[in-house]
């Protein structure tokens, strides 16, 4: 949580956020998972819900499956030890998911367990996981879950659940 990355880390990360963010475009068209819908109630629980969601689950997910799981990049580990961790981390986040909507977030039950909402986790486990090997910091892939997850809840008919 101390690493800050430094400039050409964050352009690194814009870059694969960037990816990310045409991949799931064409998921989405191809899939029909999100649709653009803005939201339609209170402002201030959109607010309420971004604040929130920063720590949960934005920044808890990334401590867990990112800083906990991945390896630090400052060691000295080989690319295909890498790819194995990320590949677990990524997986587990995924898995993560549909656990959470079957016995903690029930009222999420039939988005958590959605095939094409699975299928964005897992693309944006694989960015967030990019980010952190990249820059050993958790911060880009924090901000990029909690920007995801605001979107989705502000433009693309995500609900949000008390």
């Amino acid at each position: 949580m101390t690493t800050w990355p430094n400039t050409q880390g964050w352009l690194r990360c814009l870059l694969v956020f960037l990816v990310y963010i045409v991949i799931a475009f064409v998921l989405v068209l191809a899939t029909g998972t999100l649709r653009l819908e803005a939201y339609g109630e209170a402002p201030y629980r959109l607010v309420r819900f971004a604040a929130i969601a920063f720590l949960v689950p934005c920044l808890s997910e990334e401590l867990l499956f990112r800083a906990a799981l991945l390896p630090d990049p400052r060691q000295s580990t080989s690319a295909r030890y890498r790819f194995g961790r990320a590949a677990v981390a990524v997986a587990l986040f995924v898995l993560w998911h549909p656990l959470n909507g079957l016995f903690l977030k029930t009222e999420a039950r039939q988005v958590f367990l959605d095939p094409g909402f699975l299928t964005l986790a897992a693309l944006l486990g694989t960015c967030s996981s990019a980010m952190y090997l990249l820059t050993g910091s958790i911060w880009p892939s924090t901000l990029v879950h909690w920007v995801t997850v605001v979107v989705w809840k502000a433009f693309l008919g995500g609900r949000i659940f008390d």
